[in-house]
């Protein structure tokens, strides 16, 4: 049995204008052995800020390592505090997303996912240490 390792980054130039949340259970023989959390907070819902805030640091990835198990859920929530300047979709292009998770020293899964824009995105995803069960990709 090993450990999950969870990475998410975005180097998009606009992801100062969300918040976002990375949580997972971990699991060993269906029983929760061990819940993983990271918040990264710019700005309070709705704050609709002008630019980039004083003090922002662009490289706001992260990197969780679990206890030991055999299962994890994970739950990725990107959340707009700030919506985009531009009225039509086809001037914005989604953020970049990059999803790597590892289970001891081997790679089960590793995507790049669009996020719109305007709304951000809820992800869901069960994986087992052969990558995932279920939820989408």
């Amino acid at each position: 049995m090993s450990r999950f390792t969870v990475s998410v980054e975005c180097n998009d130039d606009a992801f100062w204008r969300y918040n976002y949340t990375v949580m997972g259970s971990v699991r060993r023989a269906g029983a929760e052995v061990d819940f993983l959390k990271h918040r990264s907070e710019v700005a309070a819902v709705g704050a609709e800020l002008g630019e980039v805030p004083a003090g922002y640091v662009k490289e706001r990835g992260v990197r969780l390592e679990s206890a030991e198990g055999d299962e994890l859920i994970l739950y990725i929530y990107i959340i707009p505090h700030t919506l985009p300047r531009e009225n039509r979709t086809e001037d914005v292009a989604p953020l970049t997303l990059q999803l790597r998770v590892d289970y001891g020293k081997s790679c089960i899964l590793k995507r790049q996912m669009e996020i719109n824009p305007w709304s951000g995105d809820n992800i869901e995803l069960r994986l087992n240490s052969e990558g995932v069960i279920a939820g989408e990709v």
